[in-house]
């Protein structure tokens, strides 16, 4: 990065509140109108939740793919970053989400329902073909960390800094690119708290016998962690693009 750049990084602004703080609600929206319109749950799963036509299965997907092209793009433009590890850092972060995105809709076969490869479907607790559900639940671990992850981005390090333990990174320094923005603290909070309600309805009581306690906010949880995936990467290319424009 240009010392004229480092600069310009003085006056970055991130892309709009109404995209990040309230879009990723409408899911939730969805959810509650697809249970009023399908009382029978079969048809609601089908509709909402399923593999193959699930609104909200699908939903997760169609966050995950832009964010693959927005961060091959951002790392495109690693030129005007200050670190050259921001670039790699980027292109893992890339690749990462890409393979997300082909274990989410199982590499096509949620739509095109080929037979599982015998030698796989040995191995997978879903008789599907992707990779994660040969971890024998590990899958689950590897949410989980990535969940904290984001708590740890979007609202520990903050707090540090809030309360002086940290020194703020510096518009345009290495660590500034690293951190995420404001753009994905809502979603955070959005995940984390479908993920306690889903404790809450699911195993702390019985409460998901009843209609509209018993919709999968795992799913929920799993498209909010795509949407803090997009954001991330989305707002990297959205700033890095206003740095190269300087």
């Amino acid at each position: 990065m240009t010392q004229n750049s480092v600069n310009n990084a003085d006056n970055l602004t991130d892309f709009s509140k109404l995209y990040w703080q309230w879009l990723p609600l409408l899911m939730v929206a969805v959810m509650v109108i697809g249970r009023t319109i399908f009382p029978d749950w079969a048809e609601y799963e089908y509709y909402i939740e399923s593999e193959r036509r699930g609104i909200v299965e699908n939903a997760a997907f169609v966050m995950l793919v832009p964010a693959v092209i927005f961060g091959f793009l951002a790392w495109r433009m690693r030129d005007a970053l200050p670190s050259k590890y921001l670039g790699y850092w980027l292109m893992l972060c890339t690749i990462a989400v890409f393979v997300a995105a082909g274990e989410e809709a199982s590499w096509g076969q949620h739509w095109f329902q080929w037979e599982t490869p015998e030698s796989l479907a040995a191995i997978n607790d879903h008789n599907e073909t992707n990779f994660h559900n040969t971890l024998n639940g590990h899958d689950t671990t590897i949410k989980s960390i990535i969940m904290v992850g984001m708590a740890i981005g979007t609202m520990v390090i903050p707090l540090i800094i809030r309360f002086g333990y940290m020194a703020k990174p510096a518009m345009g320094s290495a660590l500034y690119w690293l951190f995420p923005t404001v753009v994905g603290l809502p979603v955070t909070i959005y995940c984390l708290v479908s993920r306690v309600l889903r404790q809450l309805f699911q195993k702390w009581t019985r409460l998901d016998e009843h209609m509209y306690f018993d919709m999968d906010l795992n799913e929920l949880s799993e498209f909010y962690v795509a949407c803090f995936l997009f954001f991330y990467l989305f707002s990297f290319w959205y700033r890095l693009r206003q740095v190269k424009a300087s």
